[in-house]
């Protein structure tokens, strides 16, 4: 029976970012098997390792701080849990910290609401770049149709992103951007650089965090009723 939860947090460095979410699914769990941990495991004829991931990195970028949370048979420590996990990862997919969290706590994926990235543009000019960021975010609608898999979307781009900001970075310009991240919509940061900068692909996008809908008494009563009661 399911006695405590964990969120684990960890990275994706250079040498394995071209590795699928499925073989960083099988990585985890690996490394917890071989940590002795008292992992629950789902019902079945193939039980595995109850994991939680939030959405799914795509592939080629790098992370800071992904998550997921892992949910145990038995209670031992925090810190007795990150220190044998810890121990048996590599340096490109390791842990950046351990949290305990309520077994009540909404899976990663259903709760997560937006996504932080940093994206490289070594080819474009700061000041284009300035011009351009500026033009997008003082507008309340851009239109944009997105193909994927032989479909096309089309949606308002500018309601998907929180945030927007640029920087010079070696020659280039260096992208910060709060993107939506729900099941209902996932704003993948390439499209909003294919947007801005037509033809202009990116260097290197690093997911440098990922921010859930944490539920409050506050957060339920604005809500309910348009305002925050103490």
């Amino acid at each position: 029976m399911a006695v405590q939860r964990f969120r684990v947090w960890f990275r994706k460095g250079e040498r394995v970012r071209y590795i699928s979410h499925l073989d960083v699914l099988r990585y985890w769990e690996r490394c917890l098997r071989r940590a002795g941990l008292p992992l629950s495991y789902s019902q079945g004829f193939t039980p595995h390792p109850k994991l939680a991931f939030a959405g799914p990195l795509p592939l080629g970028f790098l992370a800071e701080a992904e998550v997921v949370d892992v949910t145990l048979d038995e209670r031992i420590p925090a810190l007795d849990f990150e220190s044998r996990l810890a121990a048996e990862t590599s340096p490109d997919l390791s842990v950046v910290r351990v949290a305990e969290i309520s077994l009540a706590t909404p899976p990663p994926q259903k709760a997560l609401v937006w996504a932080d990235y940093r994206v490289e543009l070594p080819a474009v000019d700061p000041g284009v770049a300035c011009d351009a960021v500026a033009a997008f975010v003082g507008q309340r609608e851009f239109s944009w149709t997105e193909e994927r898999r032989e479909k096309e979307r089309t949606y308002n781009l500018r309601a998907t992103v929180a945030e927007l900001s640029v920087q010079p970075s070696d020659g280039g310009v260096q992208l910060t951007m709060r993107l939506q991240s729900t099941p209902e919509m996932m704003a993948r940061p390439e499209q909003l650089v294919a947007a801005l900068f037509p033809g202009v692909e990116p260097a290197v996008v690093t997911r440098t965090a990922l921010l859930f809908d944490e539920p409050s008494p506050a957060h339920d009563a604005w809500r309910r009723r348009g305002r925050f009661e103490g």
